[in-house]
């Protein structure tokens, strides 16, 4: 019998997860080593605290569920909490116990371990989740919004502005003679071009809720919520000044000796059953018509 204690208190105090032993008011009454030194502790002054002295505050309803689990079941968890390490940090944990009954007295016999690792490793994949989730959404030459950003944010803003009965504008850009460019520039000055170009329109508009972005190609776009026609005009308008003060050389061109570009302004007030899709059709149909009319302007709805 003897050995057999023995031998039970060499598991309790070598092994790596945290043991720990407490009256049912929560005073502690024994700990093994990996418990103590999970709080910054000796045994002995773990042994000085009680089990609420070492659970940060924010936890008492969590705890409280806790309790009334142990009351009906006898044991509780595994679940997550964390504990407040001696110089005063939290240390994120996974507790699980039960009601053990020794000598007539029930006391609470629990075990605990350190996932700190287990924790920074799920903030590391949350960080890279979101950093990949923020590239699927972003073009990979000029780093602005790409054609999926776009597809999700109409969508939305069509709702809206079904709901709210407000103009949903829409212009879309295409640089001039930009294949002649590439194939007298070449391919890499062709990038450069397009990042350019991206700098100078994305400088337009100030709103945070307007979405500027690369729709493919050498087209791009400037989604406009509650934003009239006269309103989508004047950006337009200026953002054929920004792309032109750039003086962006294009010895190809027919239009003049510098990169411009063409555009079809369209606005919408959306109606109930119909789909985002006409805006863009329509800003298609009159970026088509204006480089029809010679490139290097703008068309937009008939009033």
């Amino acid at each position: 019998m003897q050995l057999s204690e023995n031998y039970s208190r060499m598991l309790f105090e070598k092994t790596v997860i945290g043991l720990a032993l407490c009256r049912m008011n929560g005073n502690l009454v024994d700990v093994n080593s990996a418990f103590a030194e999970l709080l910054g502790r000796t045994i002995e002054e773990a042994l000085t605290l009680t089990y609420w002295q070492i659970t940060p505050e924010k936890y008492a309803s969590q705890e409280k569920a806790q309790v009334e689990s142990l009351e009906k079941t006898g044991r509780y968890g595994p679940y997550e909490k964390e504990y407040i390490h001696a110089d005063g940090h939290f240390i994120p944990v996974r507790l699980s116990g039960q009601i053990v009954e020794i000598e007539g007295e029930r006391y609470i016999w629990s075990s605990v371990e350190d996932i700190t690792d287990h924790k920074q490793a799920e903030e590391e994949l949350a960080r890279l989740y979101k950093e990949m989730e923020q590239l699927s959404f972003q073009d990979g030459l000029t780093g602005i919004a790409n054609r999926r950003m776009f597809d999700q944010t109409l969508d939305r803003e069509w709702k809206r502005a079904q709901r709210d009965r407000s103009s949903l504008s829409l212009i879309m850009f295409d640089i001039d003679y930009f294949k002649q460019y590439n194939d007298f520039y070449g391919h890499q000055r062709g990038d450069e071009c397009l990042k350019q170009v991206a700098k100078a329109l994305c400088g337009v508009s100030k709103r945070a809720m307007d979405l500027f972005g690369r729709y493919g190609g050498e087209e791009f776009f400037l989604l406009l919520p509650a934003t009239n026609e006269t309103q989508a005009r004047q950006l337009a308008e200026q953002c054929f000044s920004a792309v032109k003060q750039q003086k962006l050389p294009h010895e190809l061109s027919t239009v003049g000796d510098i990169v411009t570009i063409s555009a079809g302004v369209s606005t919408i007030i959306p109606i109930e059953e119909t789909h985002s899709s006409i805006l863009i059709e329509a800003a298609d149909k009159l970026l088509y018509q204006a480089k029809q009319k010679g490139r290097n302007r703008f068309e937009h709805q008939q009033e």
